[in-house]
């Protein structure tokens, strides 16, 4: 609850001060919000290792290969980092940027996918 409270705190100013130095120099708000919003990004990857521990304990019971937590950790992230760069993008004004953005994380997404969709059919196979 802490963290989130610290969110909202960045966001408010973050908003703030973008709204306020927008009209006499757009181009310095803009790089208000991308400040603002990586500050948010940075306090909210500090919650991430409750996560982590989250996904090794269901590794752990499921019997799992414990190697695939970094695949799927680097999936969400490339999940998240891509949305923020595309809305960055979006705020812009750039949406077509914004769509290749959207495009290559998605990519990304596919290539590091593939250790896990190997092993899941491998363990099929195994049932077979």
């Amino acid at each position: 609850m802490a963290e989130l409270l610290k969110i909202l705190a960045v966001a408010l100013l973050t908003v703030v001060a973008h709204m306020i130095v927008r009209q006499t120099r757009p181009e310095i708000a803009m790089i208000i919000t991308i400040a603002g919003s990586a500050l948010i990004i940075i306090l909210a990857v500090n919650s991430l290792s409750s996560v982590v521990n989250s996904f090794l304990s269901i590794f752990n019971k499921t019997g799992v290969n414990t190697s695939l937590l970094t695949p799927l950790i680097k999936i969400i992230a490339v999940g998240y980092i891509a949305e923020f760069g595309a809305n960055i993008c979006m705020d812009a004004g750039v949406s077509s940027i914004a769509d290749k953005v959207l495009f290559a994380g998605k990519l990304i997404i596919l290539l590091l996918s593939l250790p896990i969709i190997t092993t899941v059919v491998d363990m099929v196979v195994a049932l077979l």
